[in-house]
């Protein structure tokens, strides 16, 4: 799956390649990965100077950055794509949520708790909007999760058009509370 991916994602969405980039590359008719990875190096290096390696290599599937699997978790969300597009309030509300129960499972499940709830939802024309609110003190309760999603996702009634994907995230975690020694003592 690695590659077809890459060939079919759009340029924008590539790490690096931000909206003057992506800009400037769609006029010079390279608008997915693999109408990246079909330019030469001289192409590249003539229109994006320095940058010319790196656009080449994420064509290619090439990222050297390192990952770090030990990172702290900043959000957690989970999205649907719906079928067919859906103008009913009734069955967008349904697959928000599912995702709203997801994520708050997660956050229960892990004992990371957020204060932003935010609400994702992608047209049929592929526009996107967002709506999030930002709780006084962090969200621990699922029906609150819920009730907070259901209220932004009312905020798009009525729709000019169909919905084709919904998603739910829980973000700005209370930090760690990792266990600080007292007077320089690491001990028990």
């Amino acid at each position: 799956m690695g590659p077809a991916w890459v060939a079919q994602l759009p340029v924008a969405r590539f790490h690096g390649v931000g909206p003057v980039t992506a800009a400037k590359m769609k006029r010079l008719g390279t608008e997915t990965g693999a109408d990246l990875k079909a330019q030469s190096i001289e192409f590249l290096t003539r229109h994006f100077g320095s940058s010319a390696d790196w656009y080449h290599g994420i064509a290619r599937g090439n990222d050297d950055r390192p990952v770090n699997p030990s990172r702290e978790r900043k959000s957690s969300g989970s999205e649907t794509t719906f079928d067919r597009d859906l103008t009913d309030p009734a069955g967008i509300e349904a697959g928000v949520l599912k995702m709203a129960d997801d994520v708050a499972a997660w956050c229960a499940e892990r004992r990371q708790y957020g204060r932003t709830v935010t609400v994702k939802a992608k047209f049929a024309d592929f526009r996107q909007v967002t709506r999030s609110r930002t709780q006084p003190h962090t969200v621990r309760d699922q029906d609150a999760i819920r009730a907070t999603s259901i209220d932004l996702i009312r905020t798009l009634y009525p729709l000019e058009q169909g919905v084709r994907l919904v998603g739910v995230t829980v973000s700005n975690f209370e930090p760690s509370k990792a266990r600080m020694p007292l007077f320089g003592d690491a001990g028990p």
